[in-house]
């Protein structure tokens, strides 16, 4: 009995399939993105998504699903024919990473204020096989452009920077643990301190790239003070 209700449900979404089509990349989509994978500065997500990163932005946090952000992009087809660009239209566009493609939706969460990706996006993350006529032939695989200008809504932090291991932690952040390293010796109450001082600094009328370094230090110095606690605990 069990076997034979498996068994339907199995027959009902094979029917379901072939009633409602199964999107997929077509031949020459789907050669495009293998060769992109082959790339080393091309990075390929679980879900087929692909980008490189053009430009590394400063920024320490990512945008949350819904939170708007304003964007450059250019998106053309894998032969170069231009459908969409906000740079040919002069000005950049205000959206939120659950208001576009599935495609945009994951690499937007990904992104910092100033990084500039290229998207290879197969059909099956971005418009299907109904793709969006005239422009855009079903199954079509994609090449976007973003570049993340502002995150205009609520902010996650992007940092994975270990202060104890120094693992994931470029030039700049190494020198500032050492230097918080000697100036506080591992005290805690004056970690603390120093990040309510930074805090308090931490003004709206500052520019965003000191505003995004405050952030980072604060980060830093609160991974530096749980490190502490934990070994007080033990």
């Amino acid at each position: 009995m069990v076997l034979a209700i498996s068994l339907h449900r199995h027959l009902l979404a094979f029917l379901s399939m072939i009633l409602l089509g199964v999107a997929a990349t077509d031949q020459a989509g789907t050669a495009y993105l293998e060769e992109k994978s082959k790339l080393a500065d091309v990075i390929t997500l679980p879900s087929g998504l692909r980008y490189k990163i053009l430009r590394k932005g400063e920024g320490a946090f990512h945008p949350t699903i819904g939170a708007p952000c304003l964007c450059h992009y250019a998106g053309t087809l894998i032969d170069g024919t231009e459908f969409d660009s906000s740079y040919a239209r002069g000005s950049p566009t205000t959206f939120a990473p659950n208001q576009v493609i599935k495609g945009w939706t994951e690499a937007m969460q990904l992104m910092v204020e100033g990084d500039m990706w290229e998207l290879y996006i197969p059909s099956e993350l971005a418009y299907g096989e109904r793709g969006s006529p005239p422009k855009i032939p079903g199954d079509s695989a994609l090449v976007f452009t973003i570049e993340m200008i502002e995150i205009q809504g609520e902010k996650v932090i992007a940092l994975k920077c270990n202060p104890k291991t120094l693992e994931n932690c470029d030039e700049k952040m190494k020198a500032y643990i050492d230097k918080a390293n000697t100036k506080f010796g591992g005290d805690g109450d004056e970690l603390a301190e120093e990040i309510e001082r930074l805090t308090k600094m931490k003004g709206g009328g500052m520019k965003e790239d000191l505003k995004a370094w405050f952030d980072i230090r604060i980060f830093l110095l609160q991974q530096m003070l749980l490190d502490i606690n934990a070994k007080e605990e033990l």
